[in-house]
């Protein structure tokens, strides 16, 4: 499991599961927002990540 703004990338190395980051430098953060905020938006895409995981894949799988 990959988390990133490059999903092309991750997709050309071959990861399995590939899920979109908010942005480059900030892939599981989102900073433009108010910390409360940010801490939900975080729980949001780890309760997703972990979804994912469950996820059957046998290819490079954007999720």
């Amino acid at each position: 499991m990959l988390i990133t703004c490059l999903s092309n990338v991750a997709t050309q190395v071959g990861v399995g599961r590939i899920m979109g980051g908010s942005k480059f430098h900030y892939p599981v953060g989102n900073p433009d927002v108010p910390a409360h905020e940010e801490l939900s938006w975080r729980i949001d895409l780890m309760n997703k990540a972990l979804r994912a995981l469950e996820a059957a894949v046998d290819s490079p799988t954007l999720l």
